[in-house]
């Protein structure tokens, strides 16, 4: 399973954005390899419609799971239609402390 998770930071001790359509970066985790990378998030700026241009970005590179501190209606509405989970920690975390968690 790959799984995206809202970065403002590329590195592993960056912490989990509060917004996922405006972060500056993503994540992507593979559960089956344990290997992470990072991809910038060119919707950022996107005057009104970041958070779908940034899922429609990582409905192509397949993920399953979503992780940010927010997403937006439009951005739950396009990933409920794709099958896509998405949480929201409870408190602030670190990208390696979400790795860390994930069996």
């Amino acid at each position: 399973m790959i799984i995206a998770i809202a970065t403002n930071e590329n590195h592993l001790n960056a912490v989990v954005d509060t917004h996922f359509g405006r972060c500056n970066w993503y994540c992507l985790f593979d559960t089956e390899t344990r290997k992470s990378s990072f991809i910038v998030n060119p919707a950022r700026h996107h005057p009104d419609k970041a958070g779908c241009e940034a899922a429609d970005l990582l409905l192509v590179k397949n993920i399953s799971l979503a992780i940010a501190g927010r997403f937006g209606s439009k951005v739950v509405d396009v990933f409920k239609r794709n099958n896509v989970q998405m949480v929201i920690p409870e408190s602030q975390q670190t990208v390696s402390e979400i790795i860390n968690q994930i069996k």
